[in-house]
């Protein structure tokens, strides 16, 4: 009976010792898997992250360029305006200056 004990406690023995290995292997390649899977889902959060601010960029700028055209259009008309200006001043300058050089040799 002694032997019998003895040899029950040695497979009881042999099989928590198996039972324990089974145990830290399983876990093991839990903390793998969760780390992958972690891993995983880090790499895709990024991914989405740097997607969404690429997007955001894309719509920035198209609302940059459709905000900028009327801009655009006044400031263009301004120089329009501007160039106008200036021609009108410079052909008043120029009739302002013949003006006198004809009344100077003239004496009309």
């Amino acid at each position: 009976m002694a032997i019998e004990a003895i040899e029950s406690i040695r497979i009881a023995e042999n099989r928590a010792s198996t039972i324990l290995k089974q145990a830290k292997d399983k876990s093991k390649d839990i903390v793998k898997n969760s780390n992958e899977e972690a891993r995983k889902k880090y790499e895709k959060i990024i991914k989405d992250a740097e997607k969404e601010a690429k997007d955001i960029i894309e719509k920035s700028i198209e609302t940059a360029k459709k905000d900028s055209i009327p801009i655009l259009d006044k400031g263009i008309e301004s120089v329009k305006n501007i160039r106008n200006v200036s021609q009108d001043n410079l052909n008043k300058a120029i009739n302002i200056v013949i003006e006198r050089i004809v009344k100077v040799n003239g004496n009309s």
